[in-house]
This record gives structure tokens, sequence and C-alpha cells, in this order.
């Protein structure tokens, strides 16, 4: 496989769209966008893996993804400057929908594959171990790596804990009427905690994988967001939009919301400030400490995204009858600040704010659009050859890897 040059990407350029240059127009307290003038983006380099990707990991100035062949699945290693291909790892060829996203720790990159976890050397590629679970359950959610240990599940129910550096056993959690694991596990001080689909909230040590405590909604409604851990607290949410605190420790109760959502919910709330966003039919936020509501929005609409709070804004995407917008509001008060609205896109991941700039991908139209994070105004539209993973941000590059099987890096501005 090689990269693409700027010469060879022109016949590309008719799939990309430009750079906006609009005059704002304030209507009522609303920000909106009028375009004036296009100017085409081009990727400052883009390299094919095949046919599929995981979404990209960019660590130490190198971009690592998952890509394969028909007989074969590969991570690859570019130079995240250049695109210039550094290694390639071969991996046993799995029939799955999507792989997990590498994760980077020290010199050594992880990734799950056919039931195994595998620690790849990020200078050479070279395997360090491998760790076979030894049973038909597949392994396709990302590793957690905190400390000397590397954590994670099969979708038969089981958690796992390595030693990072050897890969040597150290303990297998097995709940025998745990039907699924169906949150992302998150590792906190000494405690894994993670969901389950029948409205449970599970914590583990750490250390050994013995059992600490068990929550239960009474709702039997699942827990598809990962857990928060802020403090003292674990804050998460059920499929129908209640969220909840509990003590960290103890798993004792301290609140729920009174919120139910007509929607199937499965975004994670948001903690920041002492506060807890979340978004259902509205977004709203609750005290951290009490579960008292201090705002809620007028947006009336299914939630097409998770809430991302930076600099004081809380942003969400959310479909309405017609079309699907962008939302602004301020965090403080709930009030819009600005909308942006994307047509009938199809939107699978939270957005990413980065530097004074709102990136959204669409995957309806496979592209991505960069918006002003203070205004709403678009800045540009990067189309793409496939649906788009989430999009990576570092050092001013838009790293953005497709169903397609391309890796694209794009300069976050046109100057």
């Amino acid at each position: 496989m090689k990269s693409v040059s700027r010469r060879q990407w022109t016949r590309w350029q008719r799939a990309v769209t430009g750079l906006t240059i609009g005059v704002l127009v304030v209507v009522s307290g609303f920000v909106w966008r009028a375009v004036t003038a296009t100017v085409t983006i081009i990727p400052s380099w883009t390299y094919n893996v095949g046919y599929r990707t995981s979404a990209p990991t960019v660590a130490d100035g190198v971009v690592y993804v998952l890509g394969g062949e028909a007989d074969e699945d590969r991570m690859y290693a570019l130079d995240a400057a250049t695109g210039k291909h550094r290694w390639t790892h071969k991996l046993p060829r799995v029939p799955s929908n999507e792989y997990s996203e590498p994760v980077v720790a020290g010199d050594v990159v992880y990734t799950t594959n056919d039931g195994r976890m595998y620690a790849l050397d990020t200078t050479t590629g070279e395997q360090r171990w491998t760790y076979d679970t030894r049973n038909r359950a597949k392994v396709d959610l990302s590793p957690v790596v905190t400390g000397d240990a590397v954590y994670f599940n099969d979708d038969a129910g089981r958690v796992y804990a390595l030693d990072a550096a050897t890969g040597k056993h150290r303990w297998t959690y097995k709940n025998h009427d745990l039907v699924d694991i169906t949150s992302r596990r998150v590792v906190a001080g000494d405690a894994v905690y993670f969901g389950d689909d029948v409205g449970r909230v599970h914590a583990l040590d750490a250390a050994t994988g013995k059992h600490r405590w068990t929550y239960e909604t009474n709702k039997g409604e699942e827990v598809d967001s990962g857990p928060v851990v802020t403090g003292d607290a674990v804050y998460f949410s059920d499929d129908i939009g209640r969220v909840y605190a509990l003590d960290a420790a103890t798993g004792k109760h301290r609140w729920a919301s009174r919120n139910r959502s007509f929607v199937d919910v499965t975004f994670s709330p948001v903690v920041a400030g002492g506060v807890v966003y979340f978004g259902d039919d509205n977004v709203y936020a609750l005290d951290a400490a009490t579960g008292e509501q201090r705002w809620t929005s007028e947006i009336r609409g299914i939630p097409c995204s998770g809430v991302i709070v930076a600099g004081g804004v809380a942003y969400a995407v959310y479909a309405g009858k017609a079309e699907k917008r962008m939302y602004a509001l301020d965090a403080a008060t709930g009030t819009e600040r600005w909308t942006y609205e994307v047509s009938n896109g199809d939107f699978s991941s939270d957005p990413v704010v980065a530097d004074g700039v709102v990136y959204l991908d669409d995957d309806e139209e496979n592209r991505v659009h960069a918006l002003d994070a203070a205004t709403g105004t678009e800045l540009w539209t990067y189309e793409t050859d496939g649906s788009i993973h989430r999009p990576v941000v570092a050092d001013g590059v838009v790293y953005i890897s497709t169903t397609g099987g391309t890796v694209h890096a794009v300069r976050a501005t046109t100057e």
C-alpha cells in the first residue's frame, strides 16, 4: 500500500467540498450561516489499508490503524506528518463489522482480534506477547491500559486483567447470570466498573478481580453508556434516559433523575464543574451532588450524539422533524448560542472539539464538517470515500479513517 501524494489526489477533488466563508445572520438570538465562497480542501496525505479501518490512534508522531485484506487483518503504523509507512503487523482474519481502536501506552500498542489480545512494539511492530482467551467469544472492544495492567472483556460477559509488560494472566471475572456486558469498562482508582443488559452496574477490585458490589436499577433497562467516575461518585444512564449517581466505594444509591426518554439512549453523561450533562429528548443539566435539575433545553428531538462540554459550551446533534442540527448551548444556563443545520446526515459518533473548532462526521454523505466553536460558522467540509470513524485531532491535523479503507490527514485550518 502506498501514500497518495497531492498530485495523485486530482481524481478525488470533485469529491471534496470546501471552505465556506460566511456572513453571520442573527435572528432572535440564533446564529445562522450564509455561504459566500468555496475553497477546495486537499489532504496533506492519504493512505489505503485495504478495506475497512478502525478509528485512528495518534501518539508520538505516529498514526496507528487497523485494516484488512480478504484473508488477513493488519495493524499499520504511519508517520503522522507524511503518511509514510513505518511498519505493518499481520493478524488472523476475523469476520467482523468493526475493528477496535488501537491503544498506545508507553512503547506498546495494544489491540484485540479473534478472541486474543496483542501487544506490539511501537517502533518495530514486533509482537511482544499475545493472550488467547481460549473461547469462541469475540473480543472486539478496545482494552483499557492503566498502570501495569490491561483490562478487556469478551461478549460472553467475562472481564480479564493481564500484566501489561508480559501478557501474563492475572484474573478473569465471570458472573454466570450476566448475559452481556453492554457498556465500556472504566478503570478508576482501584476498581473496574461496567454496565450490563439487565440494568445493573458492577464494580470489581482492579487488583484481584473480586466482586465489590452490584447496583440494580430495578427497571431492567440496558446500561449501554460507560460509567463516569468523578471524585467519590459513579454516574451512569440507562436506555430510557434516567441518570444515576452512586457511591464509588460501596455502590450505595445517591440519587436518580426523574427524566424518562421515549427514545433509546446509549450515550454517557458528562460531568464537568459539579454538573452532570445528559441528552435524551432534550439536553439537561443536573447538580452532580444532589441530582437537582439546573436547566433543560427546548430541543425536543432525537439525540444523534452524546453531549460534549468544552469551553463553557455544551454541544450535541439532534434530529428534528425535517432536519438534523448541531446545537451549542451555554453550559451554565442552557441558553442557545447557535445552531448548525446538517441536513439529514447520519451521525454515529460524538462531536470533537479542539482548538476552537467543532468537528462532525456525517456518515450519510461521508463528510467531516469543521465549524467555528464560537459562532457555528462552517469553516470547511471534507468528503471521503466511506463512512467515517470519529476524527482525531493532533498537532493541528485532523486524522480521518473510513470504511472505504483509507486514512486521511487534513490540516485543521486553511491558513
